[in-house]
């Protein structure tokens, strides 16, 4: 159930610093502190993202509800569902603000049999995303100025606006909105990631999980200067992972890659936000 749609925060700190991705200038960030040398600074239980990688649900005590080949009206209708009908939710986006049984939202949800819904007519237990982002490109600020700054005080359409978009999305263990002042810390360029997350007592890690973030350092693993993030959205056997990422092999574009240990690729840090 979501009644509202997702309240992104914008947080300004008393010293208002845009950060920037991979490659354009930006303000000079803070100092860095001592380097990573060691090893995860927390033990490696693997962890999923915040929100689960599925859930049971129910429709609303309405209906029928149009079920939707894509996550808004636009879509074709693919069926429709009755009054209290048990599904199951794979993964959540980012769509077509509609009003429904619970309110008004832009949060579909995909279903196990691969219909969308609008999230405004299944109760879930929870007023925001019940389940983990789908690997699609629904990020808000796909067509807006590069050189405009985005909710949560990163310039749009840089890998650090997309990761930010991802993490509150999916939520952080804090309870608190990310941005790039997360608990009084300044974030920054991609490549100095690591260490404001230390500084704030975030876990990083050497190995990928769903929900965390992929940090590349400056000039490592085919970044450029300013570093690179990007959301890591599967995780498979042979100890690769999908990452999604913003401004990669797209000019302030979106895509996916899959990283292989070992392929001159692999990212400096994991952080579990």
């Amino acid at each position: 159930m979501r009644r509202n749609p997702l309240t992104l925060v914008l947080a300004l700190g008393a010293a208002l610093t845009f950060a920037a991705c991979s490659d354009e200038p930006t303000v000079p960030a803070a100092p860095k502190v001592q380097a990573r040398t060691e090893q995860p600074q927390q033990p490696q239980q693997p962890r999923m993202s915040v929100l689960p990688n599925s859930k049971a649900a129910t429709t609303g005590p309405g209906g029928p509800y149009n079920l939707r080949s894509g996550p808004g009206t636009g879509y074709s209708i693919t069926g429709s569902l009755g009054a209290n009908v048990s599904v199951t939710i794979d993964c959540t986006s980012r769509g077509e603000s509609v009003s429904g049984e619970y309110g008004t939202s832009r949060v579909w949800d995909k279903l196990a049999s691969g219909n969308w819904i609008t999230d405004t007519n299944v109760y879930t237990g929870t007023d925001g995303p019940a389940v983990r982002p789908c690997i699609r490109n629904d990020y808000p600020y796909a067509s807006s100025s590069t050189s405009g700054v985005d909710p949560w005080n990163f310039y749009n359409r840089q890998c650090t606006s997309f990761a930010a978009f991802r993490i509150n999305w999916n939520g952080t263990r804090s309870g608190a909105t990310f941005t790039n002042m997360y608990k009084g810390y300044h974030f920054g360029d991609a490549h100095t990631w690591d260490d404001a997350a230390r500084s704030a007592g975030v876990p990083i890690y050497s190995s990928p999980a769903v929900g965390r973030i992929a940090q590349w350092n400056a000039n490592a693993g085919g970044a450029g200067g300013f570093g690179h993030v990007g959301y890591v959205a599967a995780v498979y056997s042979d100890g690769s992972f999908l990452v999604e990422e913003y401004n990669w092999a797209t000019a302030y574009g979106y895509g996916t890659r899959r990283i292989y240990p070992g392929g001159g690729y692999w990212p400096s840090n994991f952080i579990d936000f």
